[in-house]
């Protein structure tokens, strides 16, 4: 199972700010997550060409979750104000808050095992507790689109 043979380290504990993320969204279900690399393949001829964007770090962003455990998967990008266009992007505000940070150090094909092992066992074996509150993937200037390789950090808010 993922679960027993992810390790992880310990995260590290982080006071976030608040952030404006603009970018492609799409809604998925618990179980039928396998349209995302398609979604990140759409949204990265907008990467760099987004009007106000901050750096160059991209996010992938899991937020506003349904009664049928469904949820919206946003790639995007922060920005300093939301622009119009594409009109069709989705805009969400994330506060600020404190967030364990977990690193996924392997190849992007195989985050899917960080995220069960920090849902699983990571966040309660570091003794913390998740909040209602979106989590994300943060794509630092290091990471590595073409190859996939180059780590990923998780964010998960915390109490």
């Amino acid at each position: 199972m993922e679960q027993e043979t992810t390790k992880l380290a310990p995260p590290r504990i982080v006071q976030g700010s608040a952030l404006l993320i603009f970018g492609l969204g799409q809604r998925y279900q618990c179980d039928s997550n396998a349209g995302i690399p398609a979604q990140w393949d759409k949204f990265l001829p907008h990467f760099c060409a987004i009007p106000g964007q901050k750096g160059r770090v991209a996010f992938g962003v899991i937020c506003n979750p349904d009664e049928r455990g469904g949820y919206e998967y946003i790639c995007g990008v922060e920005v300093d104000a939301f622009p119009p266009e594409p009109s069709h992007f989705s805009r969400l505000e994330i506060a600020g808050g404190k967030y364990a940070v977990f690193h996924h150090p392997g190849h992007i094909s195989t985050i899917h095992a960080t995220w069960s092992a920090v849902w699983n066992h990571g966040l309660t074996e570091a003794g913390f507790q998740a909040v209602q509150h979106p989590a994300f993937e943060r794509y630092g200037e290091n990471f590595d689109g073409r190859s996939g390789l180059g780590g990923v950090e998780i964010w998960i808010a915390i109490a």
